[in-house]
C-alpha cells in the first residue's frame, strides 16, 4: 500500500545557534571532542545543538529546522527535506 501524509500545520523555526529555540540545548557527548567535524554538515560539533528525547536525543546541525510535532514533541529536520515537505501557511497552494 501507499500512504500520503495528512495535511497538518506544524510550527517550525530554523536553528543556527544556541538561543534560537528553547528545546535545543548544548550538544553534549563526553566521548566526543567538540572540535571534531560533523560527518553531515562539516561544522565543528561545539557549534551543534541537542534535543533531548525519551529514546536518547537528536543532534541539531546549524541550519536545521526545529519542528514542533502534533503531540508537542520537537525534532530537527534537514533544510532540503523541510523545503521538499513543507510550505508556509498562507501560500497560494495551501488549502485549509
Amino acid at each position: 500500500m501507499k500512504y500520503k501524509k495528512k495535511p497538518i500545520v506544524v510550527e517550525a523555526i530554523q536553528w543556527f545557534l544556541r538561543g534560537d529555540h528553547v528545546a535545543v540545548g548544548y550538544y553534549r557527548n563526553p566521548n566526543d571532542p567538540g572540535d571534531r567535524r560533523c560527518r553531515i554538515c562539516g561544522q565543528r560539533m561545539c557549534q551543534h545543538g541537542w534535543i533531548d528525547r525519551g529514546e536518547g536525543g537528536h543532534t541539531v546541525c546549524p541550519g536545521d529546522w526545529i519542528i514542533t510535532g502534533v503531540q508537542g514533541e520537537h525534532y530537527p529536520c534537514k533544510p532540503d527535506i523541510f523545503e521538499a515537505t513543507y510550505e508556509p501557511v498562507g501560500s497560494q497552494n495551501y488549502d485549509e
